[in-house]
């Protein structure tokens, strides 16, 4: 464990439980730290923004930035409770199992899950974590952030190949990205080496940012490419009505 790390931590769970401000010296005494590591620590703490110093007093407290990250927390956990009615709507409507997921570094976490009736030897754990390029929730989610972006993710993560359908040059996927903009939906086609396909719809938060992505997931020969514009209109219907109640409303 990094030293660094471990102290930096260690003084901003002291301002956290603080009711007030708290000085150099006292951090310093509280955390058992010498007074000039402390005050290195709180100076790299206040340039990036975690931490701020009243100009009179000179004490510190926890700095706003710590509100995005924990708006962020609080979004990923009400996305899933926001999502749940409709994603049990859309199960029973399809009779399939339904995905809930996000975009982390570079791959999909799977966030929230409604099993189909029918659904035999078919499990995801909900934290799992899959590539984002041989996944529809992964290629939904691609689809709508920049170039750049998505070629950072290519560099990072590559593109293996898991299945024979699987897309593993970067000109094949920008111009899969592009067909799903113009659809509205992905499609995974066994990318992934199950014998599984799914249909999955970006679902975006009040700002109109794409956050997550719901799916429909089933055995190749019930999710057949016939029944592809129905389970997509049904997917982009669900996804719509989970960004409404983010508070996201297309006119």
């Amino acid at each position: 464990m990094s030293n660094s790390v471990k102290r930096t931590f260690m003084l901003l769970e002291l301002l956290g439980n603080a009711d007030q401000g708290l000085g150099v010296s006292t951090l310093a005494q509280q955390s058992q730290l010498p007074v000039g590591t402390t005050h290195r620590l709180l100076n790299t703490l206040k340039q990036l923004g975690y931490v701020e110093q009243d100009r009179e007093t000179h004490k510190y407290t926890l700095g706003l930035r710590f509100l995005n990250l924990r708006g962020a927390i609080i979004n990923q956990l009400n996305l899933a409770a926001v999502a749940m009615p409709v994603m049990k709507e859309l199960m029973q409507r399809v009779n399939e199992t339904v995905h809930l997921a996000v975009f982390n570094e570079g791959e999909i976490v799977y966030i929230e899950r409604v099993e189909g009736l029918q659904t035999q030897g078919m499990y995801t754990r909900i934290g799992k974590r899959a590539p984002a390029h041989s996944t529809a929730l992964g290629k939904t989610m691609l689809a709508y952030m920049s170039e750049a972006v998505v070629h950072q993710v290519v560099e990072r993560r590559g593109l293996p190949r898991f299945s024979p359908t699987t897309i593993t040059t970067l000109p094949e996927l920008v111009r899969e990205l592009e067909a799903i903009r113009l659809r509205g939906y992905a499609l995974d086609n066994g990318e992934t080496g199950e014998p599984v396909r799914c249909v999955a719809a970006p679902v975006r938060d009040y700002t109109g940012q794409v956050i997550a992505a719901i799916s429909i997931s089933g055995p190749k020969e019930r999710m057949h490419p016939s029944r592809d514009a129905e389970l997509g209109e049904a997917v982009c219907r669900a996804a719509k009505l989970i960004s409404a109640r983010l508070g996201y409303f297309q006119y």
